[in-house]
């Protein structure tokens, strides 16, 4: 068989599947090649196909998305904590992997008061006094920290927390 091309769109796309089940190997090194030299095109191709198929059936991609945050919960945060800094044009990001390393790094405790549990990040200079979203500028930080934190800075929570143990409880 000849390599002609067909002026029948179907018979050219029979003729390219039998090509790609004759060369394996040829066929994935092509397709290898074309995202590299095409990744706008493979991007915006990949999104359509996402697209069509949350049309196709919404409930099942909704169900694999929360079966996946809820097996994934940094993740999530860090997509969460992406919106939030995009919808206030902050600088930065930070991944799923970044923020679980931060966690390890801090012993998986909140990095205020040492307390175990759900842990949330926290910037240091928070975005609504202009710091940036890079992983560099989060805590990992319990509910009640970050909480009561608010628009505190890491160094004067810090002195908060501080004055607070000094004043002997009734």
């Amino acid at each position: 068989m000849s390599s002609v091309a067909y002026k029948d769109p179907e018979r050219q796309r029979a003729y390219a599947r039998e090509w790609m089940k004759r060369n394996p190997e040829k066929a994935r090194e092509a397709m290898r090649r074309w995202r590299a030299r095409n990744p706008e095109l493979r991007r915006e191709r990949n999104r359509r196909y996402k697209r069509a198929a949350r049309l196709r059936n919404p409930a099942k991609i909704n169900a694999q998305m929360a079966a996946y945050h809820a097996a994934h919960p940094e993740y999530k945060r860090a997509k969460d904590q992406a919106y939030r800094a995009r919808k206030i044009a902050a600088p930065g990001s930070f991944t799923g992997a970044e923020w679980r390393d931060l966690v390890a790094h801090w012993g998986n405790v909140c990095a205020y008061r040492g307390e175990p549990g759900p842990l949330e990040p926290d910037h240091r200079v928070p975005l609504a006094r202009g710091g940036t979203n890079y992983i560099d500028n989060i805590l990992p930080a319990c509910r009640n920290c970050n909480a009561e934190k608010g628009k505190l800075t890491e160094a004067e929570f810090r002195a908060r927390l501080t004055a607070e143990e000094a004043q002997p409880r009734p």
